[in-house]
């Protein structure tokens, strides 16, 4: 008899946990509503203007006075708010939020897949690099499997001005920090090939802001050259830098086609995520130009 009551007891138990974790008609229309929610959200983001909700409208297909309650509630949590015309856009708790994520992003993890699939599409050793000291501190490689290539340990620091991921990272910093760092450098010949000249190094960097991306032409090793590119948070600076190294004997022609093609759609791809949007900071180069 007490086995039956147990038994009893447990099935009523399990009975009602089940009913507990089935969703309700509230939970169901709740994340109906998150789902709405984040869709006007992404729509006010993406919009190059601030939008109506005419606008949000017709690219949600959301009727308004949905969206008009959706909205109120995004507003009052300070998550959208409404400019000037009757427009919105996205309020400071959203950015706030959206920097403190960006801030917990390590670069490495954000870059390995990108670097992952660069190396793959070309064959050669990547790298990925950041600032540090005066130099640029190799952070991540994902090494070439021929037989002959470029190998370089995590923790290395290699020079600013013979370096593709040295150049491209200037050419994309903030004027003050580029000019201060210039100044600071001490122009060594490594190889026989390296820039030695400071008003031939900002003409590298010059050229490097206006088309996007650097070569280093054995100013670093000898027998190698790399190709490098800028990795740029959501004001167009420069955070990281990637490139290609590639032993001189392999060298491929239409190297923009096999080369700096596929960089530049890697560290593009990850400064998107990093908040980059070129309409927002395309007077970067420019300015880096000007410079």
């Amino acid at each position: 008899m007490a086995a039956e009551l147990a038994c009893a007891t447990k099935e009523r138990w399990a009975e009602r946990y089940l009913m507990d974790d089935q969703p309700t008609p509230d939970s169901i229309k709740g994340v109906a509503a998150l789902n709405k929610g984040i869709k006007l959200l992404t729509a006010i983001a993406d919009a190059e203007v601030p939008p109506t909700v005419r606008d949000l409208s017709d690219q949600t297909m959301l009727p308004r006075p949905t969206i008009y309650r959706l909205l109120a509630a995004l507003t009052e949590a300070g998550l959208v708010r409404q400019s000037s015309g009757h427009t919105y856009q996205l309020g400071a708790t959203l950015v706030t939020i959206a920097h403190r994520a960006l801030d917990q992003m390590d670069i490495r993890d954000i870059a390995h897949e990108h670097l992952l699939k660069l190396r793959d599409e070309t064959g050669e050793t990547v790298h990925l690099a950041v600032f540090s000291n005066d130099a640029m501190l190799y952070v991540d490689n994902i090494e070439s499997r021929e037989r002959v290539r470029m190998k370089c340990s995590l923790g290395v620091s290699v020079p600013l001005h013979t370096t593709a991921v040295g150049k491209a990272y200037l050419a994309f910093s903030p004027q003050d920090q580029r000019d201060s760092a210039l100044e600071r450098l001490r122009l060594d010949d490594v190889t026989g090939h390296s820039i030695t000249s400071r008003d031939a190094l900002r003409a590298q960097i010059a050229e490097a802001a206006h088309r996007g991306w650097t070569t280093d032409e054995e100013e670093n090793e000898r027998d190698i050259f790399c190709f490098g590119a800028p990795i740029l948070d959501r004001r167009g600076n420069a955070v990281a830098a990637a490139s290609i190294s590639i032993p001189r004997f392999r060298l491929r022609p239409m190297a923009e086609q096999v080369y700096v093609a596929p960089l530049l759609e890697a560290t593009t791809n990850v400064s998107r995520i990093l908040g980059y949007r070129p309409n927002l900071s395309g007077a970067k180069a420019k300015a880096a130009v000007a410079g």
